[in-house]
């Protein structure tokens, strides 16, 4: 059989089976895993749980894993998104916008190969001669041959409901080849080394029980391997006071450029991406400012990096601002002072 054909053949069976779903409605949960996929992330698990090749299905845990966290609010190149962990991914989607079209996945190769100190500098220079069986990738200067070759065509996220996954379908799900191939660790944990290649968002590697290319767990990898706390995303026109606080104590934060509003809505979004309304118009003072708003923190608050939106009731604009809530320590009820930066005259 061609050696295309046979890789095509067994990708399906060489990942772990998925567990049955036991609800089907709202999040998706399995029997034997702790966490669920995120309601909000289910659309896109839905869609990308049929091959779009073979047609058969399980696909989502095969090429996802199964979820290894809950989904949350974290910073990506200082921008607040709404995160879930997998075994080998880690889905996003812009905070606030639950549309499944606005899903994609974290470049976890990159970020481990940052976490391991061995980011390469890109394009590097390609080689002078390809050969055949290999396509060579101007945009990094790596070339995908082979087995590795073949596995990365054969699989992508469905992003048009279509036979078959194009170039882009396979940039979404592993992004461009970063490495060569070489030897390294094997993925699961033993002293043995067997041939791997990365990818902006995968590590594929040769199973050293299968002798198939599977796709590491580099959700799990980068997951683990991250700065605890994990750095809160930029503000964007809004000053808060504490940036960290203990749950059932009070923030006070700001918005700026509201000079065409006649006043503010304000929106607070929880560690889990949920929101809540929680004033309908905060006034505004000479300079577009809004007025000092004071939020008091649930005492039950779940831990983790929160945000407050102010929305103008005429422009449409929003600002926000992110802090950090904690369960340990005393809680302040006090609303804090909160400096204003004075407009420069002109």
């Amino acid at each position: 059989m061609n050696s295309r054909l046979l890789i095509l053949a067994v990708l399906l069976c060489i990942f772990r089976i998925p567990s049955t779903p036991v609800h089907a409605a709202g999040p998706i949960c399995f029997e034997d895993v702790a966490e669920c996929v995120d309601a909000r992330f289910v659309d896109f698990w839905q869609r990308n749980d049929r091959h779009a090749i073979s047609g058969q299905s399980g696909n989502a845990a095969r090429i996802f894993g199964y979820p290894i966290g809950p989904a949350r609010i974290e910073a990506v190149d200082g921008v607040a998104v709404l995160a879930q962990p997998f075994e080998r991914v880690i889905m996003q989607q812009p905070l606030g916008n639950t549309d499944p079209a606005n899903i994609t996945l974290q470049t976890t190769g990159w970020e481990r190969l940052t976490q391991l100190n061995r980011v390469p500098t890109l394009p590097v220079k390609p080689p002078k001669f390809v050969p055949p069986d290999c396509r060579l990738f101007a945009e990094t200067g790596f070339t995908l041959c082979g087995d590795f070759r073949t596995f990365w065509e054969s699989n992508g996220l469905n992003l048009d409901n279509k036979r078959g996954y194009t170039d882009a379908e396979r940039i979404a799900l592993f992004g461009l080849p970063i490495s060569d191939v070489s030897r390294e660790p094997a993925a699961d944990g033993s002293t043995n080394r067997y041939l791997t290649q990365w990818f902006e968002r995968a590590r594929l590697q040769i199973d050293g029980v299968t002798r198939q290319i599977i796709v590491t767990p580099l959700g799990r990898e980068v997951t683990s391997n991250r700065a605890n706390p994990p750095p809160l995303p930029r503000n964007l026109g809004v000053i808060v006071n504490p940036a960290t606080l203990t749950a059932g104590s009070a923030l006070a934060a700001r918005g700026s450029g509201y000079s065409h509003d006649r006043w503010v809505s304000v929106t607070v979004f929880r560690a889990d991406g949920s929101s809540v309304l929680v004033a309908e118009r905060v006034d505004l003072t000479n300079g577009g400012f809004t007025e000092t708003y004071c939020y008091l923190t649930p005492a039950d608050a779940m831990p983790g990096i929160w945000a407050i939106a102010f929305d103008g009731v005429d422009s449409g604009r929003r600002t926000i601002g992110f802090f950090r809530v904690v369960a340990t320590g005393e809680p302040n009820r006090a609303c804090p002072e909160l400096i204003t930066p004075v407009p420069r005259s002109r």
